[in-house]
């Protein structure tokens, strides 16, 4: 029995041991496994950092460069402005002086309309010609500055354009609103009126 006992004893050792290294070798093999997920893990979890890192690098130069570019349009919007401003005070000084050279040439036909007396034939013809071919070219010049004049006898009044001074009877019927005489024509300006033609206009009593 004795001898059994040492037997036995000796063989539940060696299970024992057996177990023991086989466990051992199990859990080498677990924690190996798990090393090498974690480190898999590590690694991808450092790859997904850096690809965020770089993304992110490059959203910062994007949004750097758009601001960059929102910058540089801000500015040239403002410089536009500023031409365009200044375009616009440029043309309304170049209508006023428009306007300025109109009304000289109105003076000046009222002043040599009233030196005809004075004048000879020949020179009354000479003045005449020098004044429509001056008119002419003016009128020419004006148009292609899309500059329109308005204002001429005969033509029926529209108060959008003439500013009636007074009124005279009319001689006939059709003569009823019409311009008899012009005191300063009109200035139309790309189709917004500038300045209204003042006008003598028919119109019953």
């Amino acid at each position: 029995m004795i001898f059994g006992d040492k037997k036995n004893s000796k063989r539940t050792a060696q299970l024992k041991s057996a177990l023991e290294d086989a466990v051992d070798e199990a859990l080498k093999r677990q924690a190996r496994e798990l090393a090498r997920q974690q480190e898999g893990q590590n690694a991808y979890l450092s790859e997904g950092i850096e690809k965020n890192q770089k993304a992110i690098r490059s959203l910062a130069d994007t949004v750097e460069d758009f601001l960059d570019t929102l910058q540089e349009a801000d500015e040239a919007g403002r410089q536009s402005r500023q031409i365009q401003e200044s375009a616009a005070k440029r043309e309304q000084r170049l209508l006023e002086l428009v306007g300025l050279y109109q009304q000289q040439m109105e003076l000046f036909e009222q002043w040599t309309l009233g030196q005809e007396h004075e004048m000879g034939d020949a020179g009354k013809e000479a003045w005449q010609q020098q004044l429509s071919m001056l008119k002419g070219k003016i009128a020419a010049e004006s148009r292609l500055c899309a500059i329109e004049m308005t204002g001429s006898a005969g033509e029926m009044v529209d108060y959008r354009l003439h500013e009636v001074l007074q009124a005279d009877e009319p001689e006939t019927r059709e003569q009823e609103g019409t311009i008899a005489k012009v005191h300063s024509q009109g200035m139309i300006y790309q189709g917004t009126v500038v300045r209204k033609a003042r006008v003598t206009a028919y119109r019953k009593a």
